[in-house]
């Protein structure tokens, strides 16, 4: 097929579409025919963010991680 190898065409659809919020993260990793961790490794080498939270969740997620290690202690 010339200089377009057939072995980047999955990784690479897979990246742009989960990078578009086509595909979840287990989606696109089947896809691209990785191991989930791998590919969320290989977004992160791209700089591509695996996990979207706004400040609202991000703040309820700090609160239960708080009233969790509360509990624990």
């Amino acid at each position: 097929m010339g200089a377009l190898s057939f072995a980047g065409v999955k990784p690479a659809l897979a990246t742009a579409l989960f990078r578009d919020g086509a595909l979840s993260l287990p989606r696109a990793a089947a896809l691209a025919g990785m191991p989930v961790s791998a590919f969320a490794a290989h977004l992160s080498r791209l700089g591509i963010a695996v996990v979207r939270l706004d400040a609202q969740e991000a703040a309820r997620d700090m609160d239960t991680l708080d009233a969790w290690l509360a509990a624990s202690s």
